[in-house]
């Protein structure tokens, strides 16, 4: 007896490691208002950015959050939640007014989001389907210096304040 071969879905590739290539330029809404363009508004110094695309993806940022404000507490840090579909666009104000809602105000300025911006960002760091945060390390000129896309770990907290000193030192 045989067995019909079955149509399997086509896996698609991981893009290459974003390490060393500049972050692709977006523009996203903060929720205190102003509009920030990345790579470009962030140029002069490193910044790390907390990418998500999923709601469930909050305890993994806010790991990131606690350990970076706790070691380096004047590295520019980004939470960048990101809302492919362009349809959501309608829906933006009732979006970020519920993220308001668990965001202090003092934070604002720091949680942008992507809406139908996020497709490059998505397509540049890509997604294994882990629900947690991409974390990227920019240098001041945009290059992506350190990443990495599988969950908040100390070791992995270390690693990137490593690379960050050797940002710092110039190599």
């Amino acid at each position: 007896m045989s067995f019909p071969l079955r149509d399997t879905p086509e896996v698609p590739h991981a893009p290459k490691s974003p390490v060393g290539r500049r972050f692709p330029s977006v523009t996203g809404a903060a929720l205190s208002g102003e509009s920030l363009c990345f790579p470009d508004d962030l140029f002069g110094a490193p910044s790390v950015l907390l990418v998500a695309y999923q709601r469930m993806a909050q305890v993994d940022v806010s790991s990131w959050l606690e350990f970076l404000a706790m070691r380096e507490p004047e590295l520019t840090v980004y939470e960048v939640p990101t809302i492919p579909a362009v349809a959501d666009r309608r829906r933006a104000g009732w979006i970020d007014n519920g993220m308001r809602k668990g965001v202090p105000r003092v934070l604002w300025p720091q949680v942008v989001t992507l809406y139908g911006e996020g497709s490059p960002v998505h397509r540049f760091l890509g997604d294994d389907g882990f629900v947690g945060a991409s974390v990227v390390l920019l240098d001041a000129h945009g290059v992506v210096r350190w990443f990495d896309g599988r969950g908040f770990s100390p070791d992995k907290g270390g690693d990137l304040l490593d690379e960050l000193r050797q940002i710092d030192l110039g190599q």
